[in-house]
């Protein structure tokens, strides 16, 4: 009988020995392929590497990443950003506009909610005013589900408590701090959707003034606004500090339509809506909050001489400031008018020959063009152009 303790003997000792040996070899090559998943998977890798990254104390994470050369991931169905149920891949680009109306079966406020319910990987938003709560709600529930969440905003509206309770959710927020505007409105979902227009995110803007938004599928538009985002989020870079990096200054989506794509003041918008007004053969639409462009007057005035019709509707507010050029054109010959909403025409946007729009937060102005964080849209689509001369009918009569 041997002893309760003796030593084991060696051909057991060499068995165990190895067993062990295998074992560890087992636990390493589980750890690499965990390690080589985690280096390769997309979510984690952006375009640039600092793109929407949120800074805390252990350095940049990726916010949002756009996967360039690679297809954008498929709509699921039940998870497509448009309330009505439709997807926007077909067609590419979705308008709503401002108040809702009745029976309207897509209504902006529930498409915007709809877009960010519908974020999977990443949502990334330059709201000047973030006001409603239904739009805070959203963007809470999405981090709270894992989705990078990222919110850039204007200084002046920093303590709404929409904002605040994105903060207080973990939300990074990221504030302009600058007397110049953080204009935009615009929110990237995804790396493929891009939701940019005239209108807040507030009750005045979704439910009381005109206003209208683009909803548009397309990954290399969402790289732009992505690395837009990057500037501001990532670098900090506000203003005349904002580089001009836009990867796409023009894009064609999966349907042909062309889409110019400015941000401001970097990309020179005001020049480039100018030169889209000089285009005119036949006729110029347009509403405007604030239009006291010298450039923008002078060529439309130009156009008319040529026989152009240019007909628009100006906010009433500042349409007979000094600066307002509502009387240079009225002179000239164009059939201008100030808005009849009891509350504010906030749009900004001009349609050429019914066969382009451009649209944006730009306004028609020095500080939009030269100082504020803007950017503007020229789309080449005359069904999508149509539906904005239809509101300027509506907005004339």
């Amino acid at each position: 009988m041997s002893a309760p303790f003796a030593p084991p003997r060696r051909g057991i000792r060499k068995r165990v020995l190895l067993f062990a040996a295998a074992l560890l070899l087992v636990w390493v090559a589980v750890l690499g392929v965990i390690a080589w998943q985690t280096l390769a998977t997309p979510a984690h890798v952006g375009q640039p590497a600092c793109l929407g990254a949120a800074l805390g104390e252990d350095g940049p994470t990726p916010v949002i990443s756009a996967n360039p050369g690679q297809a954008p991931p498929p709509v699921v169905p039940d998870q497509t950003p448009t309330a009505g149920g439709g997807s926007p891949a077909s067609p590419p680009i979705h308008v709503y506009f401002a108040p809702p109306r009745q029976g309207d079966p897509d209504p902006i406020d529930q498409a915007l909610l709809g877009l960010i319910n519908s974020a999977r990987e990443s949502v990334a938003c330059a709201f000047y005013e973030l006001e409603l709560s239904p739009a805070a709600d959203a963007l809470i529930a999405r981090h709270n589900a894992g989705v990078r969440v990222g919110v850039v905003s204007d200084s002046d509206y920093a303590e709404r408590p929409a904002v605040r309770r994105c903060v207080a959710a973990g939300i990074p927020v990221v504030f302009d701090e600058k007397p110049a505007f953080m204009h935009d409105k615009f929110c990237v979902v995804d790396g493929r959707f891009v939701w940019t227009g005239s209108t807040n995110i507030t009750g005045n803007c979704m439910y009381r003034n005109n206003n209208n938004a683009v909803l548009i599928d397309s990954a290399e538009l969402a790289r732009n606004f992505a690395a837009e985002f990057g500037e501001m989020f990532d670098a900090r870079r506000f203003g005349a500090a904002s580089p001009k990096n836009t990867p796409f200054p023009e894009v064609t989506l999966s349907d042909g339509t062309r889409v110019e794509c400015y941000f401001a003041p970097e990309d020179n918008a005001g020049d480039a809506l100018a030169r889209f007004a000089q285009s005119a053969r036949e006729r110029i639409d347009f509403a405007a909050f604030s239009f006291t462009s010298k450039d923008l007057a002078e060529a439309m005035v130009a156009r008319m001489r040529d026989g152009v019709r240019v007909r628009g509707v100006f906010e009433k507010r500042g349409a007979n400031s000094t600066a307002s050029k509502f009387k240079q054109l009225a002179e000239r010959g164009a059939a201008v008018r100030t808005d009849t909403n009891p509350a504010n025409l906030h749009d900004k946007f001009l349609v050429v020959d019914s066969a382009a729009v451009a649209t944006g937060s730009f306004n028609f102005s020095r500080n939009a063009d030269e100082r504020n964080d803007e950017n503007l849209l020229i789309i080449h689509d005359p069904a999508l152009a149509r539906k904005y001369v239809e509101e300027v009918d509506r907005l004339m009569n």
